[in-house]
């Protein structure tokens, strides 16, 4: 027997709240719990001019894929430079951060395999950020 159908959800960004990470970002859920998700999570950060993602880890797998801006990442015991179209797949337990190495808000899209923001677990202390945080959240670009 199949289970029951459910309906489709219309998610308009500027229309959902803005969350904190637990970094402490700027994050919009676009796809979660609160918004009809069942089984995935998909939200957007903006990082200001050298804010940065400190080093945690995830016990599920996480897709990043930045949208505008430059950065850096931590991979484990590597950096990766990160830009528009970049796309990380973090299996779990994977040791990763990233920060904003450019002028402009450095825009990434964050996506879990559950219907909300995973836990995360930080392997470096997590001081506050919130002065080096966007005026504001851009558009969609």
């Amino acid at each position: 027997m199949l289970p029951p159908r459910r309906s489709a959800t219309r998610i308009e960004p500027a229309a959902q709240p803005v969350h904190a990470s637990p970094s402490g970002l700027l994050t919009r859920y676009l796809a979660a719990r609160d918004t009809g998700s069942q089984d995935l999570f998909v939200g957007q950060q903006w990082l200001g001019t050298a804010q940065r993602v400190f080093l945690h880890t995830h016990s599920v797998e996480e897709v990043l894929v930045f949208v505008s801006g430059t950065g850096t990442a931590t991979l484990g015991d590597q950096e990766v430079t990160v830009g528009p179209g970049t796309t990380l797949v973090l299996p779990p337990g994977v040791v990763h951060g990233f920060r904003n190495d450019s002028p402009t808000p450095l825009h990434v899209l964050v996506i879990f395999p559950t219907d909300h923001f995973a836990r995360t677990d930080f392997v470096e202390p997590t001081p506050d950020q919130s002065a080096l945080q966007p005026a504001t959240i851009p558009d969609w670009p």
